[in-house]
This record gives structure tokens, sequence and C-alpha cells, in this order.
């Protein structure tokens, strides 16, 4: 096998041809987004920063804020940032956030103090992009980076957060400057665009880092690649475990790590968080290289508010027979994910069964994520969903098969989830899990919200 060799810049291929039904300028968002999407597919990624540089250095959006956090990572970059949003927010700093994918609109990618840019606003925004390109041409998520650049500035936010979408390196975000780097976790996925190993893969996503600007790293144990970057670009590198460190104590929980100046501080009996705590402490050594000091009021109001839509969420749904069912939708796609997301389930069991639905793409190692999750759950569904990366629902029922018995092949994701729910009771749980794709096509039913334990 010859050595994965990831090309400064991936060309567009030549071969490759697009329906375009119209040309912009459109004055629909709708519009905008089939353009975009049928002129250069979601799924069809092309990783490089030249095209996108060139562009943002024409319109002028290299910078979308005063103080950018870029935060990378392999799992909970989407946790991270809801978190220090939420943080920002307690502290009187206007948030621009932007995210990607999204689970039911394109304007959830782009929010400005958590509300999502109107259509209208984006509108604005894909023209003056799309006048800028002076014969070049972006991707789908180069567009879309510059146009969350492009809102945050004309709502002039104070700090930006920018999640990075794959690797790091040659992600559409790198073409921004950030103050602050944070990569949360390094784990096995995009293997065919980020190698196959561990230290490829963190030497993919400490692109992200600066010449000595702070670098943050929230995994349990670092890859030697990102310490490398971080000496060859005299970057100070804050590791979990070593630089900061997190202590939970039941209800509560502690956080010890080294501000700007390098002076020791320490957080005591803060409220645990909604979502995962490991990134609640990474998200606490991000802060401390803001301009100003953020409070211990802040930091403990933003925890208690931090939550994200699809993370572990829980939702009761009323089936045929009138009993609550309890649903737990959570996008884990890649093993890393599936094993954090069932040492959740056993530490918030139920009496009955768990029953999972699952959908996943094809590129996933969805064997990996099969024989984690199969741990805790007790009865699978399976189906495909609307996607080119899909994969089928056949070769997902055979793999499931070999982990746990055989599953229940269905339709769709809305029979799947109809048939888990009159099967369930009161004591069973409903698990929604696979992508993001089929964590929303599940969502926004009228569900009545499950308090987080």
């Amino acid at each position: 096998m010859q050595p994965f060799v990831l090309h400064d810049v991936l060309p567009r291929n030549p071969c490759m041809t697009y329906q375009q039904n119209s040309q912009p300028p459109f004055e629909q968002l709708s519009d905008w987004l089939d353009w975009l999407e049928n002129t250069r597919p979601e799924h069809e990624m092309e990783l490089g920063l030249d095209r996108i540089r060139k562009v943002a250095e024409r319109l002028v959006l290299i910078k979308p804020a005063p103080f950018v956090i870029t935060v990378g990572g392999t799992n909970g970059k989407g946790s991270t940032v809801a978190i220090l949003e939420s943080i920002l927010l307690a502290a009187g700093y206007k948030v621009g956030v932007y995210t990607s994918p999204h689970l039911h609109r394109f304007n959830e990618r782009i929010k400005v103090n958590r509300a999502e840019a109107s259509d209208e606003s984006l509108c604005d925004s894909f023209q003056k992009v799309n006048d800028g390109l002076g014969g070049d041409w972006l991707s789908y998520f180069e567009f879309a980076v510059l146009l969350a650049v492009d809102v945050f500035r004309k709502e002039k936010v104070d700090i930006a957060l920018m999640e990075v979408g794959l690797g790091g390196r040659l992600d559409a975000t790198n073409v921004i400057e950030p103050d602050v780097s944070v990569i949360t976790t390094v784990g096995l996925d995009h293997q065919d665009w980020l190698g196959y190993s561990i230290e490829a893969i963190a030497k993919e996503k400490a692109g992200i880092f600066r010449s000595e600007k702070p670098a943050i790293f929230g995994g349990v144990e670092t890859p030697d690649s990102i310490v490398d970057q971080a000496v060859r670009l005299k970057s100070a590198l804050y590791r979990r475990n070593k630089e900061f460190e997190l202590k939970e104590k039941g209800k509560t929980w502690s956080w010890k790590g080294l501000n700007k100046t390098g002076d020791c501080i320490e957080y005591v009996d803060l409220p645990v968080p909604a979502l995962v705590i490991d990134n609640a402490a990474t998200a606490l050594q991000a802060i401390q290289f803001l301009p100003e000091v953020v409070s211990r009021g802040a930091i403990v109001e933003g925890l208690k508010a931090s939550r994200l839509p699809g993370r572990y969420e829980k939702v009761v749904e009323t089936n045929k027979s009138g009993e609550k069912i309890q649903v737990v939708l959570d996008v884990a796609h890649n093993p890393q994910a599936a094993a954090k997301l069932v040492e959740r389930l056993k530490s918030d069991p139920v009496s009955g069964k768990t029953r999972a639905l699952m959908a996943i793409y094809k590129d996933k190692d969805y064997h990996g994520v099969i024989e984690t999750l199969s741990e805790v759950v007790d009865e699978w569904v399976v189906t495909d969903i609307d996607s080119p990366r899909a994969l089928d629902k056949a070769d997902l029922s055979e793999a499931v098969a070999r982990y746990s018995g055989l599953p229940v092949m269905t339709e769709n994701l809305e029979l799947g989830f109809q048939q888990l729910k009159e099967v369930s009771t009161s004591r069973d749980r409903v698990l929604v899990v696979g992508s993001f794709l089929t964590v929303g096509a599940v969502m926004g039913g009228g569900s009545e919200a499950l308090p987080l334990k």
C-alpha cells in the first residue's frame, strides 16, 4: 500500500458536470441554496485554501471579528463551540458562531447571539460573495465560510467562533486568522481525506495553529504531531491533564488551568453542564486568552444555559397507547463519539430496553460504531438516508447482524421511528443515531423536552 499523502490543493475535477437551471442573482434564499447545491454539491468536497483566500482578500473577508477562536477536532467541536458561545454571551459579548452541518435549515450554520442569520442577510451576502468571485470558483463550504464572515462583519460581532468542517490545515475555515486555536479530540474519521493513523490526522488538525498564538488540546492523550506543530510555530500549547485539568465531584466539578500570564487559576463547585464536561473544560481554557477576564458568574451562567440540538438530546414522545416514550437524539457517527454516547447512556439507565434507529453514511466506520453501541442497544431498526453518501440499509442490516443479531429493516426514518415508539413502553427508550441527517429527520415533531440528568 502506498503511503497516504494529502496534497496541498485538490483541484476541481474537470470531468465533473453540474446541473444548473438558472444563474444568480436571486431574490430568495431558497434559490441561492438550490443553485449552490446544484453547482457545487456539499458532498463533493475540494480541500485547499488558494481559491477561498483569493476571494476573501478581494472582498476583505479575512477577519470576521476583533477576536476569533477556531475550534477543530474529531468529536466535541459543536459542544465546545456551544459552551463557549453560552459563556461569552453571559459575559456580555456579541458573538458570531459558524458551524456545520445543519440539522434543518442552512441558516443554522450562521448565528449572531444565538439568532440564525435571516434570509435577507444571507441573500445580501450571497450576492456580495458571488459578485466578488472574479472568475474564480468556490466550493459549497468555501462559499458558506465567506457568507459567515460577511454576516459577522455586518453585525459587528465582538467574537467569532469558527467550527472547522473537515481536518484543519486545508479546511475553508483555516483562511481565517484565529487568536486562539482549539482541537477538542483526535480520532479515526474521514481517513480517506486525512490519513490512516491518529498522528496523521492530528497533524492535519494542527494546521489551524498559528505562530505564537495559544493552542489548546482537549483530548486525554496528546499526539506527538500536535506537540511538534506547536513547537515549530512557537505556539504555547495547553493540554488537558497537563496545563489544565478537571475533577468531577458528584453534582459539581472543578477546573484548574493557566491564564494568559501563566498564573494558575481555579474554579470550584461549578455546575455540571448538559453537554460533555470534557468539552466544558476545554472551553474554560480557551476563554483565558480573551482581552478581558470572564467572571465566575458568567462562567456559571453559561454552563447552566449551554445546549446543543442533537447531542444527547432527550425528548418525550407519546405513542398511540398514550405512553410517554423517552427518546435520545445523538448525531454520533464514528467510534469515538459512539463510545462517549455509550458512557452517557450507561450513566443514565432505563429499567426497560434501549432500541436504536440508525442510518449512517457509507464512508464512516459504521462497523466500529455498531460494535461500540451494541454494548447498550437491545434491539435495532435500520434504514437509509437521502444522500449520495448513504449506506444502503441492506448493508447496514448485515453489519448490525454481526454484533447484535438480525435487525428490522424499514423503508425510511419516519416509519422506523413510529415503529419503535409503538413497541416501546415508558420503561424503555428509543435512541436515534448515526448522522446529522438521521437526527434532523426525526427532530422537530413537537416533542416535549425532557430534563437532562
